[in-house]
Order: C-alpha cells, then structure tokens, then sequence
C-alpha cells in the first residue's frame, strides 16, 4: 500500500490528501467546510492553523481523502475543504490534537463580520462531490453563520437529495 501524502494539482492549485477512490465503504462519511469572505490577516492565520491540521491528517487513521482549495479574489479569500472518513473515525481527529485548537481559534478569527462559514458532515452514500457540487451542497445544506452569527442549523441531504445535487 502507497503512503499517502499532500500533492498540488497544477491546473487549480487544489491541495489533494490521497487518491480519489473509485468505490467507498459503505459507512463512508464526508466533512465539508468553506469560509467566504476573508480578509488578508484572516486568511493568514487560516494558512497557519491549517498547516497543523494537513500534518494532523497525515496520522489519522479512517482518512480515506481530502481536498483543500483557496482562492483569493479582490483581496477577500475563501477557503474549502472536503474530506472522506471511513466509518465514523472524524470525531475522533476532530476533537483532538491541532484540530481540536484550530477549531476554538477559528471561532475567535473567522466568525467575523466580514465572513460567511459553512459546515457540514453527511453519509458519502458511495460518492465523493466535485469541488463545485461540494459548494452547492454546503450552500443548501451546511450549517451556516453569517458575520458570526448562526443562522442556519446543518441539514444533512438524504441519499435521493446527495445523488442528483
């Protein structure tokens, strides 16, 4: 078995966790997150904190993949992340380690004003969303906070629902 390692698609500079699997296990779970609205320093901090996590997945078992994508855009950025666990094994990365700190310092720096943040985990039901679908999910179903407030609680699509998005 390959050792699975961070590697950069040239086309559109998404960062890539592994490979894309043709079929996923049954109990397969994916997290989806996305920050919109990001201002420099904000997107700095987010690079930093983000790097520790990337190292923190690299160890995690039940990781099956993951993508992360940022643009920057008339100085405002956004930032999206999709990963794919086997089983119910995220929490566990989640709570834990440089996650569980990241999680608590995003709160403080991201949840601004400035900012839109989505989050959403559902069951694969055997597929992974293309970076695109995957914004178009969060945006109907992800827990949304609007300039740090909470306006949205998660609404996770059904298998009908996830399978024609």
């Amino acid at each position: 078995m390959r050792r699975k390692k961070w590697i950069a698609k040239r086309d559109d500079g998404t960062l890539v966790f592994g490979e894309k699997p043709e079929q996923l296990p049954e109990a397969a779970f994916i997290s989806l997150t996305r920050g919109e609205g990001l201002n420099l320093l904000q997107l700095f901090i987010n690079q930093v904190l983000t790097l520790l996590v990337m190292h923190q997945m690299k160890k995690s078992p039940g990781l099956i993949y993951a993508e992360l994508k940022g643009e920057l855009r008339n100085w405002k950025g956004c930032g999206q992340t999709i990963t794919v666990w086997d089983g119910k094994m995220m929490p566990a990365f989640r709570n834990k380690s440089s996650h569980r700190f990241a999680m608590k310092f995003f709160t403080w720096v991201i949840h601004r004003k400035n900012t839109k943040t989505y989050y959403l985990t559902f069951s694969a039901n055997g597929q992974i969303p293309s970076t695109t679908e995957a914004t178009h999910i969060l945006e109907q179903y992800g827990k949304l906070y609007d300039g740090g407030k909470l306006v949205r609680k998660a609404t996770p699509p059904t298998r009908e629902e996830f399978t024609t998005p």
